[in-house]
């Protein structure tokens, strides 16, 4: 009888709408107002998380009419951009979070944004097919343009964990064009979200995505990615798509039945559904952007966002230029690249290469078998007066250094080589490390000698394997020991115990043209500050000078040498 009565209540639930209760927050939007109002606001993960499982909901279960479902999701979805900004600014924040609370906070940002985009997508495929039949089509240029916005996202937030576009991405975000570009309003202006403090249309937020796309080479970090995609929100009136191919002005194509991004234009197929754009006026723009800021502008002052350095900001444009230029004006690879099978140890963050290179600069014994001679060397002193030819290539073998397994040293193998670096495919699951920026040493596995390399590019192939590129520095690191030339005032009975005379181990780089430069920790950059050097005959005082480049930990400096 029990289970008479379960299939019974099983029957009734099936035909209320999603199966739920009346107490269920998705049963009308009323209902659904009054939960998200209700939320904890203390924990913001937790609060979207919950969101996350109501549009989940909501996608999954389609059994609702259609009205209440869009009227419940657009509450949803706009309830939950601060909760998503939150989480957002934590993962910008903090670069150096531990791998499973960068994975748990990127899944929960990208997961919101991918259910979004499914619904916004669902809702426009079924409006538009039965536009003229429904109260909802004055609903549709508003959620087609949500909806490309927040692929837009979901392709942003996989380049910040260099990850391909895969799920399809462009093929959907192309299709929503087409509906706008077929219905007349993709150039229609509207307010996204009534917080926001522009208008926009879907030509331009799809324009927006294909150059935040043509930025992204695998090299940006990502506040670089984020920073860029703020810039472009004022960038918008300078971009224009064309359905007519233009030689001389335009520079970039979009493929609308492809399932990829924006090319260069090099062979326009007429048969193929292209858009064409320049990117004339905004090159202007960003050379004038980029004259201002080396004459003293302040980044907000030229249109920039508040939080943007000028240093970063001026790095960032350079990049903008040579990514966004024409073909004929692009700047080609430094030296070629050719395919190689290497073996080379790397060894990763400044500490550990400085460990290697003071191991590698460790003196040998004077004998395989310790101080002094060997006992067939000495035998042979003894009985020939000198050590003749036949010991001497004995312990000539024995004298081949043994590399000791280290567990800061990992072996690659090497799949292209240039001048100016390495290529390589690598396992990466482990490797928290691994990002854009970070400082490795780099040689081959049967060689003493170490090089300073960095990490250029970086491309998540799969869960357990990346593509990395690897920009190897053309001088030759030299260990060297720098100490304060001031104390820090703090003594205890005397004796100075704050730790500043300790020497602060880093790496001098002899150039070419006699500009040398140090790798230090950041944490003891100053300006202008003043170390003694010892591990350099030629120079005893050394003054700090401009940043060359910084990234998580190291910190590579010009210097400039000091009478003592």
């Amino acid at each position: 009888m029990n289970i008479l009565a379960e299939k019974f209540a099983s029957g009734i639930a099936r035909l209320t709408p999603f199966g739920k209760r009346t107490d269920d927050p998705l049963i009308n939007i009323k209902a659904t107002a009054r939960w998200v109002e209700s939320l904890p606001s203390g924990d913001a993960f937790k609060c979207q998380q919950a969101i996350f499982d109501a549009l989940k909901r909501v996608n999954e279960n389609s059994t609702q009419d259609t009205k209440d479902r869009l009227a419940i999701f657009i509450l949803l979805d706009e309830k939950s951009r601060d909760l998503q900004d939150t989480l957002v600014r934590q993962y910008l924040r903090n670069p150096r979070m531990s791998r499973a609370q960068e994975s748990q906070l990127w899944h929960a940002v990208y997961g919101l944004y991918w259910e979004v985009a499914r619904g916004y997508h669902t809702f426009v495929l079924h409006l538009s097919h039965e536009s003229g039949k429904n109260a909802l089509d004055t609903q549709i240029p508003l959620i087609t343009l949500r909806a490309i916005r927040t692929f837009g996202q979901l392709l942003k937030w996989r380049a910040i964990r260099y990850l391909p576009a895969g799920e399809k991405l462009w093929l959907r975000l192309h299709n929503l064009y087409r509906i706008a570009e077929t219905n007349g309003f993709h150039r229609q202006p509207q307010r996204v979200y009534p917080d926001d403090g522009f208008d926009c249309c879907c030509e331009t937020a799809c324009q927006h995505i294909l150059m935040l796309n043509l930025a992204n080479s695998g090299t940006l970090y990502p506040r670089q990615l984020d920073l860029l995609d703020r810039w472009l929100c004022g960038w918008h009136g300078m971009l224009q798509l064309d359905n007519n191919f233009d030689p001389d002005t335009h520079v970039f194509a979009v493929d609308l039945s492809a399932d990829h991004g924006p090319r260069r234009v090099r062979k326009p197929d007429s048969d193929k559904p292209l858009r064409f754009w320049a990117t004339g006026a905004l090159q202007q723009k960003l050379q004038d952007i980029h004259t201002a800021l080396q004459q003293g502008g302040s980044p907000a002052a030229l249109g920039l966002t508040e939080n943007a350095r000028t240093a970063e900001s001026l790095e960032l444009i350079e990049y903008l230029l040579h990514q966004w230029s024409s073909l004929a004006s692009r700047e080609q690879r430094r030296a070629p690249r050719e395919s190689t099978k290497r073996l080379v140890d790397v060894t990763h963050g400044l500490s550990a290469l400085v460990g290697q290179i003071k191991a590698a600069n460790t003196p040998a014994s004077v004998s395989p078998y310790g101080l002094g001679l060997s006992y067939n060397e000495a035998a042979d002193v003894q009985v020939y007066g000198f050590i003749t030819d036949r010991t001497r290539e004995r312990v000539s073998h024995l004298h081949v250094p043994a590399i000791a397994a280290s567990p800061d040293v990992e072996r690659w193998v090497m799949h292209d080589e240039s001048e100016c670096g390495y290529g390589a495919v690598v396992e990466s699951r482990d490797k928290d490390w691994l990002r854009v920026g970070a400082l490795i040493g780099i040689k081959s596995h049967d060689a003493s000698q170490w090089q300073i390399g960095i990490v250029r590019r970086l491309s998540r192939v799969n869960d357990d394997t990346s593509s990395v590129g690897i920009e190897t520095l053309a001088e030759t690191p030299a260990l060297t020991m720098l100490y304060d030339t001031s104390s820090s005032g703090y003594t205890v009975g005397g004796f100075d115990n704050s730790g500043a005379n300790l020497p602060h181990p880093s790496l001098w780089l002899t150039g070419s043209s006699g500009a040398d430069s140090l790798v230090i920790d950041p944490a003891h950059f100053m300006p202008g500050k003043v170390f003694q050097v010892h591990g350099t005959p030629e120079r005893k005082f050394i003054a700090l000078g401009s940043p060359i480049e910084r990234s998580e930990g190291w910190l590579h400096v010009a210097i400039e040498p000091v009478n003592s």
